[in-house]
């Protein structure tokens, strides 16, 4: 009987200890079956987004100060926005201050337009202005018909950053915040 509970407190804590602890943005968007996540909620963001040379933090400017957020080790919680399931980043210490140092080494890897970017494969992301205040989020891949995704209703989404792995793009909606959508 010892035995058995000696084989069984072995295979358990190698379960618990081979396994990744770490909760990354895109598991955490593949367990919520979504494509999009709204990093922080703020109507005071300045600037356009600024990525790490890893893709594993994303810096905003708030209110005069650059914060940068954690895309590992986070929790997303479920919502509902423009009627498409996303993620919201309810891990408590997932930001911190950017130091200056920091914010320069994101600077020299994040490219910024505030319309339109284009990957390495030649998928295009667009946030097309629509005309009556609204904008459109469209994708198109190549050598395929372009896709909208989703057009606003008066709200103004702009600065595009693709992240440097080119596995996501940030930009700002200027009612709700930063946005990361995984392409």
């Amino acid at each position: 009987m010892k035995r058995i509970y000696i084989i069984l407190l072995t295979i358990l804590t190698i379960s618990v200890y081979g396994q990744d602890a770490t909760r990354s943005l895109n598991s955490e968007m593949t367990r919520l079956k979504t494509e999009t996540v709204l990093i922080v909620q703020s109507q005071a963001i300045d600037g356009y987004p600024l990525w790490s040379p890893n893709s594993d933090f994303i810096a905003c400017n708030i209110e005069e100060k650059w914060y940068k957020f954690r895309l590992t080790d986070i929790d997303l919680a479920e919502a509902k926005w423009r009627g498409q399931a996303i993620g919201v980043i309810t891990t408590k210490d997932a930001y911190t201050l950017l130091t200056d140092n920091e914010q320069e080494q994101f600077d020299k890897v994040s490219k910024f337009n505030p319309r339109e970017v284009t990957t390495k494969n030649e998928t295009k992301i667009e946030l097309r202005e629509t005309g009556d205040m609204s904008v459109s989020l469209i994708v198109t891949k190549k050598g395929e018909k372009q896709k909208i995704l989703w057009t606003s209703g008066g709200e103004n989404c702009h600065s595009l950053v693709l992240s440097p792995d080119e596995k996501y793009v940030a930009y700002l909606c200027e009612l709700n915040g930063l946005v990361i959508m995984k392409l």
